[in-house]
């Protein structure tokens, strides 16, 4: 004798992780291999004990603002789920998010809860160059990713304080992780180029954005044209777990064919 305890379950994913199964239905995605890579990302991540200290994962797959603007820890539809707005021009691919470096930009509605423990995170599958952000929220401190400009990252977290390293190639991993007052690193597929004692300083009052930076609550500027692929936001990660994070999401993005 067979039978089917969850019918819908069965049908749509084969995955027995409920957050995973949630974010796919959220996102009305039903093709095996996203479905899967998913699954995967998600008791991954569990394993590791990554998942717990991120509070917004977007995986940007689907190919459409609809599916994009979903956040893998809590799939609802609202600001509060930290489910993203997309603004201005951009183009949804298979391939992620592209906006197009004059008014687009996504809003998160994430606002760092710790001083000194804040991540961000961004997949770039884009080569450019120039003074334009990956994300940004100003006034006082800063927290702001930028990958390329002059061939250097600039970024900072909770802090006054600039860190820079060269950078030739804005495709890529990266990410910026807090986890002390004086601790800050970032990294390049899970390479940690920049290691520094960056002061914090206090947390930005304003919602961080992705692909632009906002000044002032009415004030965006600074808008890039490199396509996401994938971003976290969240609380500070060390090495191990930014190298575990980075392999997740390669894994991801190469059963998906759109890894760099």
């Amino acid at each position: 004798m067979s039978f089917i305890v969850n019918p819908y379950w069965y049908a749509s994913s084969g995955c027995a992780d409920s957050d995973a199964n949630a974010f796919l239905t959220a996102a009305g995605i039903t093709d095996p291999t996203i479905s899967g890579a998913i699954c995967t990302l998600v008791t991954t991540l569990k394993s590791q004990g990554i998942w717990s200290k991120l509070d917004a994962i977007y995986p940007m797959v689907g190919g459409t603002a609809t599916t994009h603007k979903f956040n893998l820890k809590n799939p609802a539809d609202t600001n509060a789920a930290y489910r993203l707005s997309f603004v201005g021009g951009w183009t949804h691919s298979a391939n992620g998010a592209l906006p197009n470096g004059t008014n687009a930009y996504a809003d998160t509605f994430w606002i760092s809860t710790q001083q000194n423990s804040a991540s961000l995170s961004f997949y770039s599958r884009s080569n450019t160059t120039g003074l334009f952000h990956e994300f940004g929220s100003a006034v006082g401190p800063f927290t702001y990713l930028l990958l390329r400009f002059n061939n250097l990252i600039y970024a900072t977290v909770n802090s006054s304080g600039d860190n820079t390293v060269a950078n030739t190639d804005s495709r890529g991993f990266y990410m910026i992780s807090r986890t002390a007052s004086n601790a800050v690193k970032v990294y390049k597929n899970a390479l940690a180029v920049i290691t520094a004692s960056t002061a914090s300083s206090g947390i930005p009052p304003y919602n961080m954005i992705i692909s632009a930076w906002r000044q002032f609550p009415g004030t965006i500027v600074r808008y890039s044209n490199r396509q996401c692929a994938f971003a976290t936001l969240g609380t500070g990660l060390n090495d191990t777990e930014s190298a575990n994070l980075y392999t997740a999401i390669q894994t991801l993005q190469t059963t998906l064919g759109r890894q760099v």
